[in-house]
């Protein structure tokens, strides 16, 4: 299945309405209209990962400094467990 535009714009929309001001993501084939979303995006911060974990620290940072983040990850996962908090 092809990975949609139309889908990714309504996700990346939406974390924009929840004021997301900095994305970090590793470079996934999921993920690759979000991530150009978001490279296009004067308004938000594209943060480049190498691994994960990585991510965690860039969010922890985020949020002391007062903005909103989120991580984009690609699982192989069953799709509830990528919406467990």
């Amino acid at each position: 299945m092809p990975v949609s535009l139309t889908s990714s714009k309504l996700i990346y929309d939406t974390l924009k309405e929840c004021d997301i001001r900095m994305l970090s993501a590793l470079p996934e084939t999921w993920l690759v209209h979000l991530i150009r979303l978001a490279d296009d995006d004067p308004e938000v911060i594209l943060v480049r990962l190498a691994k994960e974990e990585e991510g965690v620290g860039i969010s922890a940072g985020a949020y002391f400094a007062g903005v909103k983040s989120a991580m984009l990850m690609q699982t192989d996962a069953e799709p509830w467990l990528s919406c467990i908090d």
